[in-house]
């Protein structure tokens, strides 16, 4: 039974036609991705389907008792409520209930009414609430708050927690919800490992349906029951998990081609034909009968071009010594320390991944090290001549900026196809490098911001997160970059994929 469904759906940005005709179904308890590169029109896709945005041409249409939940890349929620309020809400109307029996047990207390009558009311609704789970929401809410680590932060407001608690709260009361269909766009963005695999186990025991966005394939590996691939303006769907997916597009895609091909020749035969017979007066019927079978043929569009076009590199400077970073008993935080004293030191072109829960302060050294916050106590000392080239996980950035811009900003040197040239290696190329970020996918923001690295030469290099958004191949592209970089890097990520094999050694704070 389809919950969801969407026909004939047709979209354009500007110029440039993100689908045509796709159809698109969610049934009943089915745990589906949406999977494609970066700028391929997923998330523009799941917002049509969320009935945030409306297509071109073609049609969504939804069950009339339907409920569904959106987490977008940038959800937007009134801010100056505490995370428990906020996530209490959810249940608000049984804590209605809940109030009308402290009332009517009162008035029976008061002798106000019929005793019995008012107690058997009483009664009925306590059953409705212990029904609906009212009386385990306490361990419900726990359980969802401890394994996003929230536990903490039940008592500030909104607006005082980072943006990626803020994230976490929003997805929190998204699981609470348990709407028919939820709709997430990069869920696990904000989120550490641990916190990872509880949101894949709690979907995993959803009984309801979720369509979800990720680029994050060991997560997809754990989620999906089907597969929707979004490429080219096309979108397919596969039955049978992520695994299965990646098997079956590959065949798929082999036998477009050959089918893509064999018809190309056949029209080129056909055309040829009658191009030389439709002038005998002896063939004419037969070429006009070619012809009709011609146009009536349905043809099949070119496959689309291959993934990929990004080719990050980071330009070298120059060795300053054998130890460019020494860290002695450093302590971090702000008006408390968050971490027992930190010492390390990184050698001459070692890679080192920085990994942790969420909140443990991983981005809190990477900043008291780039000297942004001052340290508590202990030492640390970069070698005279380093250059560091930093990316922040999230970095204030005027959203009304092009990419182009904020290159032009950064490099006011660089002439226009200088400009052009180096977001083009970063994926950004064409019409996307004059469009505002507000119009860019997480991943082409990006990509954006990656390529200012991509200029200045430098010797030691520092990402907090620079995988989130990012689709396959410029996570591949990015890993090819960060491995043929001579000099120090210090890399903070969740993702395990990514970071293993590439880093000398981990630094793991608890």
């Amino acid at each position: 039974m389809a919950l969801i469904e969407g026909k004939g759906l047709c979209f354009n940005y500007g110029d440039k036609e993100l689908y045509k005709n796709i159809d698109i179904r969610i049934n009943q308890g089915e745990h589906c991705v949406l999977v494609g590169a970066n700028g391929a029109g997923k998330s523009t896709l799941m917002e049509i389907l969320a009935g945030e945005r409306k297509p071109d041409r073609g049609a969504v249409t939804k069950e009339s008792h339907v409920t569904i939940s959106y987490l977008d890349q940038r959800l937007e929620v009134k801010d100056d409520q505490t995370l428990e309020n906020y996530l209490y809400g959810v249940y608000a109307p049984l804590f209605e209930k809940e109030k009308q029996i402290n009332q009517l047990y009162e008035k029976a207390a008061l002798g106000e009414g019929d005793y019995e009558a008012l107690l058997e009311k009483a009664e009925r609704l306590r059953i409705s609430l212990e029904d609906a789970g009212f009386y385990a929401l306490e361990e419900k809410v726990g359980r969802i708050v401890n394994d996003f680590g929230l536990n903490e932060k039940l008592s500030e407001t909104l607006s005082h927690l980072s943006s990626g608690q803020r994230e976490k709260a929003y997805l929190a009361k998204m699981l609470l919800e348990e709407r028919d269909v939820l709709f997430m766009d990069e869920p696990t963005n904000f989120l550490d490992a641990n916190q990872v695999n509880s949101l894949a186990t709690f979907l995993n025991e959803y009984k309801k349906a979720f369509l979800l966005i990720s680029h994050d394939e060991a997560f997809l590996r754990k989620v999906a029951d089907v597969v929707f691939s979004l490429k080219g303006g096309r979108l397919t769907r596969y039955k049978g998990g992520y695994e299965k997916f990646l098997e079956q597009s590959v065949l798929d895609e082999e036998q477009y081609q050959k089918d893509y091909e064999a018809q190309q020749r056949y029209i080129k035969k056909e055309e040829a034909f009658i191009a030389s017979h439709i002038v005998r007066a002896t063939s004419a019927k037969a070429a006009k009968s070619h012809r009709q079978r011609l146009q009536a043929l349905d043809r099949l569009e070119a496959p689309p071009p291959s993934e990929g076009g990004v080719a990050f590199s980071f330009p070298f400077s120059h060795h300053v010594g054998e130890k460019p970073l020494t860290v002695e008993n450093l302590v971090i935080g702000y008006d408390h320390p968050l971490l027992s004293p930190i010492s390390f030191t990184l050698m001459k072109g070692e890679k080192v991944a920085v990994i942790g829960h969420n909140g443990v302060g991983k981005s809190t050294l990477i900043k008291t090290l780039l000297g942004e916050i001052p340290a508590l106590g202990g030492k640390y000392r970069f070698l005279e001549g380093i250059e560091i080239g930093y990316y922040a996980q999230d970095e204030v950035v005027d959203r009304r900026l092009s990419p182009y811009e904020i290159v032009r900003r950064a490099y006011p040197e660089l002439d226009k196809t200088e400009i052009r040239t180096l977001l083009g290696r970063a994926g950004i190329k064409k019409e996307l490098a004059l469009r505002a970020l507000n119009e860019l996918s997480g991943g082409e923001e990006s990509k954006a911001r990656l390529s200012l690295l991509m200029k200045k030469r430098h010797n030691f290099l520092i990402f907090d997160e620079p995988t989130n958004h990012l689709d396959q191949k410029a996570k591949e592209s990015l890993y090819k970059a960060i491995e043929a970089f001579p000099g120090s890097v210090i890399l903070v990520s969740h993702e395990k994929d990514f970071y293993d094999g590439l880093v000398d050694y981990e630094l793991t704070f608890d």
